[in-house]
């Protein structure tokens, strides 16, 4: 029989998946994003950045969730994601959906991958394509993963008492303090409702409320309800925005929009650093991001390891310089690269020197 210490070991173990889970989205809307010249797309830009910005508090929410159960949190070279990454869904219904995602442009086909990441309950849909790294992601849906996590926390609360299991320090935690943008806002986790809370946002940001297209922000933070990640990942691919009363498996039909495929970067997809071997300016542009990605992530781990203040350095210097150096990339073509491809950020793992 497993002691609480095991039990909790293992949950540990399930948030740190669900970090990473939330850390591999991040790089590919940032690339999408990138990818478009500047003043072009605006509204899907916006799209690709709100839900950016929005996954940014799911990896925040599920920090403090793994703080919460008196985890650490830790990026290294072993758990943050490379790519392209297998993203393996294993639910006990469905085996096979299963698709590669891809650092690459704004293009229908990385969107139609977008809409497979946030993909809702009820929405039978599969890819059987295969990449080099795999995350294996208990449930058939983001928000399976979820609920599992949370029906964890209830066991073991039921088991051992609240106060047992939620053993970490509140102080530790990311709360409103350390908000910078999007929808939503941090939640401090104490106990089984706070947890609770913070998977719901989580899930309902990226899926929906279970019979509508909406968030759900209004309910949990008072805020505008928004279109969750899937459907506006939807309104993209229609070109086209939901509007109120519309059937989520339907089509949207509200205000049209302009998206423009023509007017994006032809950046290289699933860029490695020695892909710029040849070209010692974007080799050197490439290293200098990848520094700034791997200490931004050093940072948010500190951050929820007892020193929340780091994430102030983490958003406001380490995330604002890699994104310009990031947009001085795609800006410009690769030396000597035969297809006249653009340079994009490699999103490797550099250990910070700190």
């Amino acid at each position: 029989m497993s002691t609480l210490e095991q039990e909790k070991n293992e949950l540990g173990r399930w948030l740190q998946t669900a970090m990473t889970l939330e850390l591999s989205t991040i790089p590919l809307y940032m690339t999408a994003l990138i990818s478009i010249k500047p003043g072009k797309n605006r509204v899907p830009a916006n799209i690709l950045r709100s839900v950016m910005m929005e996954e940014m508090l799911h990896l925040s929410l599920a920090g403090n969730l793994l703080s919460a159960i008196g985890g650490r949190a830790c990026f290294s070279a072993e758990n943050v994601p490379s790519f392209p990454l297998t993203l393996t869904f294993n639910g006990k219904q469905f085996k096979e959906r299963e698709f590669a995602a891809n650092l690459g442009p704004f293009n229908p086909d990385n969107l139609e991958i977008f809409t497979q990441i946030e993909l809702p309950e009820g929405w039978n849909q599969g890819f059987a394509l295969m990449a080099v790294e795999r995350l294996d992601v208990p449930g058939y849906t983001i928000g399976e993963f979820y609920e599992a996590i949370a029906s964890k926390l209830e066991d073991l609360c039921n088991a051992y008492g609240e106060a047992a299991v939620f053993t970490g320090d509140v102080k530790h935690q990311l709360g409103l303090d350390y908000y910078w943008s999007g929808g939503g806002s941090p939640i401090v986790i104490a106990d089984l409702e706070s947890a609770r809370r913070a998977i719901q946002v989580i899930v309902t940001q990226g899926e929906g409320t279970r019979h509508g297209v909406d968030d759900d922000d209004q309910h949990y933070f008072d805020q505008p309800e928004e279109v969750a990640h899937f459907f506006r990942f939807r309104e993209i691919q229609f070109k086209q925005h939901y509007q109120a009363g519309d059937n989520p498996h339907g089509d949207p039909s509200g205000l049209p929009f302009e998206v423009d495929y023509d007017e994006v970067y032809p950046i290289v997809s699933n860029p490695r650093s020695t892909d710029y071997a040849l070209d010692p300016v974007m080799s050197a542009l490439n290293y200098q991001f990848n520094r700034l990605y791997s200490l931004m992530l050093y940072q948010i781990a500190e951050a929820l390891n007892g020193a929340p203040g780091a994430m102030y350095t983490a958003i406001l210097n380490s995330m604002h310089e890699m994104t310009a150096t990031a947009l001085k990339m795609v800006a410009t073509p690769v030396a000597n690269d035969p297809q006249q491809r653009h340079g994009a950020p490699s999103f490797e793992w550099v250990q910070p020197m700190v």
